[in-house]
Formats: structure tokens, sequence, C-alpha cells
């Protein structure tokens, strides 16, 4: 596995993340973008749950770039309440696109909470994506969002005991989706996902490569 610091632009700012790539098997490579939850709540790209869910894809040979919006970490710019960071994720993705060695038909944009609303905020942007995973979803995003009659393959992903994203609330608002995506609920689990971020990753990766 080969990693490497990075930089890439999202409009005049300078974002910092992290790329690992397979170089014990053969490319072309699918990827999966990983999107941090909120910077105020000292959300970043090493957070736990982001870590382990590309140490996760890594081994089943994706490509993972995991980035800190901008404002976070060594990222430029300041927090822009989920306005710009829609426009850093549209850069991510883009900039995987182009990554030679990686598979620009098979990439997955995934995000934790703040992260997924991005995903859901800026999705009529984010056409080189070919599959959205949401964790931890704020739930009023969802029922608003332009993902309601996206066709791509989304998953969504929240803990039994998450009162920030609660199961029957994520279950009302998707049913509404056109069409419909896969719910998987960690049990025991609550927003913080501590103790369960493996599991959350297994699912993540096996969602990806199907």
């Amino acid at each position: 596995m080969s990693v490497s610091s990075i930089a890439f632009k999202s409009e005049k700012f300078l974002l910092e993340g992290m790329l690992s790539t397979p170089n014990d098997i053969p490319g072309p490579y699918p990827a999966i973008v990983v999107c941090h939850s909120h910077p105020s709540f000292r959300g970043n790209m090493n957070e736990q749950v982001v870590s382990t869910i590309c140490q996760s894809a890594n081994s089943a040979g994706f490509a993972t770039l995991r980035f800190n919006f901008r404002g976070t970490g060594g990222s430029e710019g300041h927090y822009d309440a989920g306005k710009g960071e829609t426009k850093d994720v549209k850069s991510a993705v883009n900039m995987m696109k182009r990554w030679p060695g990686l598979d620009k038909n098979k990439i997955t944009v995934v995000g934790y909470s703040f992260g997924a609303l991005t995903i859901m905020d800026g999705v009529r942007g984010l056409g080189s994506a070919s599959k959205f995973a949401l964790i931890s979803p704020p739930p009023n995003s969802a029922s608003s969002s332009h993902l309601r009659k996206d066709k791509r393959p989304l998953l969504v992903v929240t803990g039994e005991k998450d009162l920030l994203s609660p199961p029957t609330r994520l279950n009302d608002v998707f049913s509404g989706y056109k069409y419909r995506p896969r719910i998987e609920i960690i049990p025991r689990a609550d927003f913080s996902l501590i103790g369960h971020d493996i599991k959350v990753a297994k699912i993540i990766t096996k969602f990806a490569g199907e």
C-alpha cells in the first residue's frame, strides 16, 4: 500500500488529504472518498470512523482519499456551514477521477454526519460518483436532498441508539425516496460509533465492492 500526503484545490483554497493506493495488485483500482464529521466537534480526516473505513477499504484493494474540509486542520479557508464544503467534496471526487491508475467509473463517496450532509446537499455536483454511503445522516437534510430521486446505489448506516439520526426517523425519511436505499442499523451503537467502527467499515467496504 502506498500512502501519500496530498494537497488539492477547492475554489481558491488548498485542502490537505491522505491518498492510499494498492501497490501489490494490478489496477485500475476502485476508489472511496471519505468525508469527516463536523469540525466544530473535532471532526477531521484522522477521526476513528474515517480512518478505519479507509484501512478496511485499502485491505480490500480500494484506493482511498480522506481529506480535511476547508478551515479544518491544515486545509486553507474557514468553516462555511456546509455550503463551501459541498464544493470541497466535488473537488475531491473530481481529483480522484483524474488520478492515474484509478477506475473513474467506480468511485464511492462516503460521509459521516456533517460529511453526509455535504454529500446530500451537493449531490447534483457529484456526477462522477458511482455510489453513496451516508453514516448517521442528519434526517432533515435527507428529507430535502436531491438524492431523493437519484438512482445511484445508496447505503445508510446508523446506530441503534443514535439520538441524532435515530433509525425510526431515518426509515421514515428514506421510505420517501424514489429508489429506496439499504439501511443498516448497528446494534447497541450510538452516534459516536465507539467500539463499532470496524463493523461500520466492513459494511461500507462490502457495499462499495458490490
